[in-house]
């Protein structure tokens, strides 16, 4: 069969924050709830600061369990919250151990938050930025790469170059060849074609991120090709 995608692996980082983990509203709102006054008088520049500081001045635990229930909303309850607390305390991994794999993004986040704010009680969390050079090598590629790519792609693509193996093989494989893959948006943190830096011609620079549970299977892969489709109909033309 031939394929659609021509995939170069130009890199894979070890990285502790990616773009977007924090807003300046979700700042402004941890402000409201932790009471400080004229939150609307701080420069961007500064929310940070004054987040981290307005968390330093309740105890670990409070503050950690704020963070997370900004995070998590009503995905879980507060004494699975507090769950994840004690795995932060005790230096394991919940963004990648926490049973939920739809919540491990958000997860994270609320770690990057943690070590700011509490450095000596909450390790760093890392996480791993993949960096791919796609090649067209039908039509039909050509018109996809013009679409944002969809996490379930970005899943199966990433799927074609690891070996039968890997972890997503191992616990994905039916929804690899299915027609949905709900749960790619849970393996995906993060996808965009970086156009600032686009290879000449019709190919695009793809970013990934996610953990490293899930991507340190890339890291002995150089090139592949992929037949990688988004999510369809079942009655969608498979050609």
């Amino acid at each position: 069969m031939t394929k659609l995608f021509q995939a170069s692996v130009l890199g894979l980082d070890k990285i502790y924050d990616m773009p977007g983990t924090w807003t300046d509203d979700d700042y402004r709102s941890l402000l409201q709830q932790l009471e400080i006054e004229d939150i609307d008088e701080i420069s961007p520049a500064d929310l940070l600061d004054f987040v981290s500081m307005a968390l330093q001045d309740i105890e670990l635990e409070p503050a950690a369990d704020l963070v997370l229930a900004h995070k998590l909303q009503k995905s879980i309850t507060r004494g699975s919250r507090q769950n994840l607390v004690e795995d932060f305390l005790q230096g394991q991994r919940p963004w990648e151990e926490a049973s939920d794999i739809m919540l491990h993004a958000r997860i994270f986040a609320a770690g990057v938050l943690l070590n700011k704010a509490f450095p000596r009680a909450i390790a760093r969390p890392d996480m791993m930025r993949l960096t791919l050079q796609l090649r067209p090598l039908q039509s039909q590629a050509r018109k996809m790469l013009q679409q944002p790519p969809e996490a379930a792609f970005v899943t199966r693509l990433l799927a074609d170059g690891m070996d039968e193996h890997s972890i997503l093989e191992r616990l994905f494989d039916e929804q690899l060849v299915a027609h949905a893959f709900p749960e790619a948006e849970g393996i995906i943190w993060l996808s965009h074609y970086d156009e600032a830096a686009a290879p000449d011609g019709d190919s695009k620079l793809l970013r990934v991120y996610s953990s490293q549970h899930w991507l340190e299977d890339m890291e002995s892969v150089s090139e592949f090709e992929s037949n990688a489709y988004d999510d369809r109909e079942p009655d969608d033309d498979e050609s």
